[in-house]
C-alpha cells in the first residue's frame, strides 16, 4: 500500500500534468467553442507568448458583435487546465471579398437559425440578431389584454411577432401557453376539441409553475391538470370541461394578477369548419376569467366567425384585427423594413448595407422579387450569398440574386400543399391559367382581378397569402366607373430560373408607385376566367 508520502506525490505529478495540457490540445478546446458559438468551421488562430504566458487569438475579418460574444463564451466555458485560459483574443485581419469571409459563413448560420419556423417553447440559442421593432409596435399591441386575430402572407412574421409577445408577457406575472396548430391539422369534431383543449391546459399548468417560482406565488394548477386527464380518458365532455377551465382559470389570475394568455399560431391549418367552433370552445373557457386569446393565421384561409352557427370570433365585437401585410402597394416602406432587417444581420457580422456586400440595384431587386415579405428576403438573401461564393465574387451580385430567386419556387409549391390541401388542385389550376395567360399570351408579369366577388378572386387572395402573386394596387378603375379591380404580379420564381421565359415585360414602378395608366393596361381576369380555361386545356 502507497505511503501517505507517495500518494502526495502521485496527486501533485497529477496536477502537474493537468497545467501542462498541450498548447495544441488547448487551441483545439478553445477553437471548438469558439467556432460553435458563430456557426462556422475552420476559425484561423494565432498564437504567441506575452510575457511568460502563451497567447491564443482567433483571426476574424471584422470586428463584430458576434465575436465578441462569442469570445466571452469561450473564456467562460475554457477548462481550467487550458494553457490559454485568461489570454484569449481576436486579431482582425480584413478580407476583400465579403462572399468567402468568415463573416459570411457565420451570417449565414444567423440566417438559417433566424429564419426557421418558431415553434411552440422553442429558445435561441448562442448569439441573437437585435430584433427590428415592428412597424406600428404590433409586438406591445398583441401583449395587451386584449384578444387578437393576427393575419398575414406566409412569412411576414406571425410567429416572430408571438414570440416577441410572449417575451414581454414574461416579464410579468401573466401566465402564457403557446401551441402551434399544425400537429392537429389532420383532426376534426371532438378529436380536434379535446387534443387542442388538453394541450392548452397543459401548457398554462407548465407556465403556471414558471410564474410561481419567478414571483414567489403559490398557484396551485392540480384541478387544471385533472380537467386536462378527464379530457383524455374520456371522463368530461368537451362543452362540460369549459365552465370547470374558466373556474380554475379564474382562481389562478386571481392569484397572479395577471392574464392568461393563449396563443394559436398557424391556426388557419385546421379545416375550415372546424375553425370557428374550436375558438368558439377556447374562447369560452377563457373570457371572464382574465384569459385572453390570440389567433395567427393565412387570412384567406383563416375562418374565425361562422354567422351561420354564431361560433368563433367576432371582429370587432370579441376581438381586434392585427395585419402584418406591408405589400408591395408601398414599395419604399417595403424597402426601407426589409433594409433595417438586413443591416440588423450585417451588422451582427461586422458589415453594413453596402456596395460592399450587396449593391443597390442587386438590393432593389431582391426587394421587389420577395414582395416585401421578410423570411423569403433573407432566405433569398443567403441563397444568393451562396452563388457569389461558388462563382468567386467579391459582392453579392444581381446575377447572384437572380439565380436564388429562380430556384425558390418550389418551396412555395410545397407550402401550397400544405397551407391549402383541400384547395389545392383549384389553386394551381388557377396558376397554371395565369401563367397561360399572362406569360405566355400577353407576355408580361402583371394582371388585374375583377373586386367583385367571384373564385378567381378568392383563388387570387390565397395565392397572395402564399407569396405565389403578389397585390400591387387594392384599387384601380380601367374604363367605366363603379367597375373596380386590384393589380397583382406573378411571383418571380415563375418566370426566372429554371423556369426562365423569354421577353417578359416586368412591371417595376419608376417613381416609386405605379401610375394609373400602367395599371390600366394590364390584362383582366374577370368571373368565368377559370372555367374558360379548363374548357381552351381540353
Amino acid at each position: 500500500m502507497p505511503s501517505v508520502f507517495e500518494q502526495e506525490a502521485r496527486s501533485v505529478n497529477m496536477i502537474e500534468h493537468l497545467e501542462t495540457l498541450t498548447e495544441e490540445e488547448g487551441e483545439l478546446e478553445a477553437r471548438e467553442i469558439f467556432e460553435r458559438q458563430i456557426g462556422a468551421t475552420g476559425v484561423p488562430t494565432k498564437r504567441s507568448v506575452a510575457g511568460n504566458r502563451p497567447v491564443l487569438k482567433f483571426v476574424v475579418g471584422r470586428e463584430a458583435p458576434i465575436y465578441q460574444h462569442a469570445l466571452r463564451e469561450t473564456k467562460r466555458s475554457v477548462s481550467e487546465e487550458n494553457p490559454f485560459r485568461g489570454t484569449l483574443g481576436l486579431l482582425v485581419q480584413k478580407v476583400d471579398r465579403f462572399p468567402e469571409s468568415l463573416e459570411a459563413t457565420a451570417l449565414l448560420t444567423l440566417l438559417t437559425r433566424s429564419t426557421r419556423a418558431v415553434v411552440e417553447g422553442e429558445t435561441e440559442r448562442g448569439f441573437s440578431v437585435p430584433d427590428v421593432p415592428f412597424q406600428n409596435q404590433e409586438d406591445h399591441k398583441l401583449a395587451q389584454a386584449a384578444t387578437h386575430v393576427v393575419v398575414g402572407r406566409r412569412g411576414v412574421g406571425k410567429s416572430t411577432l408571438i414570440r416577441r409577445a410572449v417575451g414581454i408577457l414574461r416579464e410579468t406575472a401573466a401566465t402564457v401557453a403557446v401551441v402551434d396548430v399544425q400537429a392537429y391539422s389532420t383532426l376534426i369534431g371532438v378529436d380536434l376539441q379535446r387534443e387542442i383543449l388538453r394541450d392548452i391546459i397543459n401548457a398554462l399548468v407548465e407556465d403556471a409553475k414558471r410564474v410561481s417560482a419567478k414571483f414567489n406565488l403559490k398557484i396551485e394548477a392540480q384541478k387544471l391538470l385533472s380537467i386536462s386527464d378527464e379530457l383524455a380518458a374520456g371522463k368530461t365532455p368537451v362543452s362540460a370541461a369549459i365552465p370547470n377551465i374558466k373556474r380554475e382559470l379564474q382562481t389562478i389570475t386571481g392569484i397572479t394578477k395577471r392574464g392568461a394568455f393563449v396563443f394559436l399560431d398557424d391556426f388557419h391549418l385546421l379545416e375550415w369548419n372546424e375553425q370557428p367552433k374550436v375558438l368558439h370552445l377556447v374562447h369560452g373557457a377563457l373570457k371572464g376569467a382574465n384569459g385572453w386569446l390570440k389567433v395567427a393565421g393565412l387570412r384567406s384561409l383563416l375562418n374565425h366567425y361562422s354567422a351561420a352557427t354564431r361560433e368563433g370570433l367576432q371582429i370587432p365585437g370579441d376581438a381586434q384585427i392585427i395585419s402584418l401585410d406591408l405589400t408591395l402597394e408601398n414599395p419604399e416602406a417595403a424597402e426601407s423594413h426589409l433594409r433595417a432587417i438586413l443591416q440588423s444581420f450585417l451588422g451582427a457580422v461586422g458589415y453594413s448595407v453596402s456596395a460592399a456586400v450587396l449593391p443597390e440595384q442587386a438590393f432593389r431587386r431582391l426587394a421587389w422579387a420577395t414582395a416585401g415579405v421578410p423570411r423569403d428576403f433573407l432566405q433569398m438573401f443567403a441563397r444568393a450569398v451562396e452563388h457569389a461564393r461558388r462563382n468567386k465574387r467579391a459582392v453579392v451580385t444581381l446575377s447572384d440574386v437572380n439565380a436564388a430567386i429562380g430556384e425558390f419556387g418550389q418551396g412555395k409549391m410545397d407550402e401550397l400543399s400544405k397551407d391549402a390541401r383541400n384547395s389545392e388542385g383549384e389553386l394551381r389550376d388557377m396558376l397554371s391559367a395565369l401563367e397561360m395567360y399572362c406569360l405566355d399570351d400577353k407576355q408580361i408579369n402583371a394582371f388585374l382581378v375583377a373586386s367583385e366577388e367571384s373564385n378567381e378572386r378568392r383563388l387570387v387572395q390565397i395565392l397572395s397569402d402564399l407569396r405565389l402573386v403578389h397585390l400591387i394596387n387594392q384599387s384601380i378603375t380601367p374604363d367605366r366607373p363603379g367597375k373596380r379591380y386590384a393589380a397583382y404580379i406573378l411571383d418571380y420564381s415563375l418566370f426566372t430560373g429554371f423556369r426562365r421565359r423569354q421577353r417578359i415585360e416586368e412591371m417595376v414602378p419608376q417613381e416609386g408607385q405605379f401610375k394609373a395608366q400602367e395599371l390600366r393596361r394590364l390584362p383582366r381576369v374577370n368571373p368565368g376566367f377559370l372555367e374558360k380555361y379548363r374548357t381552351t386545356e381540353k
